[in-house]
């Protein structure tokens, strides 16, 4: 019988995709997806906003170089020294480019129904669902990944020597990508993470694959972003 699941479905608005149907045993090389990542103003739950979307485009195990989404957003807001430091965005880059909503319209139309996948994607997530709500009344049904459950989850379930052995003290995204032979350089840029993102995520399915996660299923299984991800010291 066909294993799939549906989110509920919520009326789509004007240019919005209604939400289909996900199919839980299709294999991982079929899956279309979109990688994201998102800048901030800071990682005030309350009272921080977006400032950058960036994104691109991957079928199975390729990522589509040619089909990427990025856009500044006014947060209408200060920015904190600390989070201009980090991605180097400035309150006169965006002082002229357009609110959330817009931006999010576009976005939804650019993810249509693709699984997203991103690095801590649950604050990610968490922002731009808020500020789904508010400005257009949905938040985001799609299937998500987290790489860092991912590479958590290969981890736990690979030899701690040989080839495929993970040695990064850490799990944070650069310290994830140079461990995978993944060219480290440049602004700290939605978009450029994003890009870093897909590689890790690039290369760690064929990892997987030797691991047993062979399906869509098996992926939200191991890259669930509500996962607890433990290590000796306790939470990571």
């Amino acid at each position: 019988m066909l294993d799939f699941f549906k989110s509920k479905k919520t009326k789509p608005g004007p240019g919005l995709p209604a939400e289909p149907l996900w199919e839980l045993n299709r294999p991982f090389q079929e899956i279309q997806a979109v990688v994201l990542d998102t800048e901030l103003t800071g990682l005030d739950r309350k009272h921080d906003s977006i400032i950058s979307i960036g994104a691109v485009k991957m079928n199975g195990g390729r990522v589509e170089m040619g089909r990427t989404f990025y856009q500044l957003v006014n947060p209408h807001m200060k920015m904190k020294a600390a989070s201009v430091i980090v991605h180097e965005i400035t309150p006169s880059e965006v002082l002229e480019k357009p609110d959330i909503g817009p931006v999010l319209t576009e976005f939804l139309d650019f993810c249509r129904g693709d699984i997203l996948i991103g690095h801590f994607v649950s604050l990610d997530l968490f922002f731009i669902n808020r500020e789904l709500k508010k400005t257009l009344g949905r938040t985001l049904k799609n299937p998500a990944l987290d790489t860092m459950s991912l590479m958590h989850w290969w981890r736990s379930n690979t030899p701690n020597h040989g080839p495929d052995s993970f040695t990064a003290q850490n799990f944070e995204l650069t310290a994830m990508a140079k461990e995978l032979g993944i060219p480290v350089q440049g602004a700290h840029n939605a978009l450029m993470d994003a890009f870093m993102t897909a590689q890790v995520f690039q290369r760690l399915l064929p990892r997987l694959q030797t691991s047993g996660i062979m399906t869509l299923g098996d992926l939200l299984r191991v890259g669930d972003p509500k996962r607890k991800l433990q290590s000796q010291g306790g939470l990571i």
